[in-house]
């Protein structure tokens, strides 16, 4: 369900392939990634430059699931990924016990796809999760307002992107208050 006002993005399916492919050829090295941890990083990548720049790279919509923000048709989207010969599903043990899975890219990115922006933001949220694990990031996706706010299934609204649960930071709290005075606004001239 989405409330009156949010912002809404159509999804570019090739972008959200492209991030993918880059996230996980990038992240090849790092013992923590697994598809959780890449579906985060979109989630993350997606709200930072929706912050940045007014859009999100992938244009997907994130619906709350209980390890945290999933990007809607994440299923179909993979299965289509590998059934083109895009990507690898690896399973393996993970250092906690729990099994999980995690991409191989087959292919390099198109860079006609990605801008540099895109990358370089795509870039910014592998390094600010890098030593993040599967439970680590997802425990922090937990906190943001628009997890807290949705039920399972329901979309996160980009409009909560970068948000804290209470307490709230200062430049959230004015970040709120715009929303809520912008989201007032439209009300009254209904």
């Amino acid at each position: 369900m989405t409330m009156e006002g949010e912002t809404q993005f159509q999804l570019r399916p090739d972008k959200l392939i492209e991030a993918v492919i880059y996230l996980s050829e990038r992240s090849a090295d790092d013992p923590n990634f697994s598809v959780i941890k890449l579906v985060h990083l979109l989630y993350y990548a997606d709200c930072a430059a929706y912050l940045k720049r007014g859009a999100p790279i992938t244009g997907a919509t994130y619906l709350h699931f209980p390890h945290g923000p999933y990007p809607e048709h994440w299923y179909k989207v993979r299965r289509q990924m590998q059934a083109a010969g895009d990507v690898e599903v690896l399973y393996e043990d993970g250092y906690d016990g729990h099994h999980r899975y995690r991409l191989l890219p087959n292919r390099a990115v198109k860079p006609e796809v990605l801008t540099d922006e895109d990358c370089a933001i795509l870039d910014e949220q592998r390094e600010r999760f890098l030593h993040y694990n599967t439970a680590g990031i997802s425990e922090y996706s937990h906190q943001e307002l628009g997890w807290r706010d949705t039920e399972d299934g329901e979309p996160i609204s980009y409009d909560t992107a970068g948000m804290a649960a209470p307490p709230l930071s200062p430049n959230a709290i004015r970040r709120g208050r715009k929303i809520a005075d912008g989201i007032a606004k439209r009300l009254q001239s209904v």
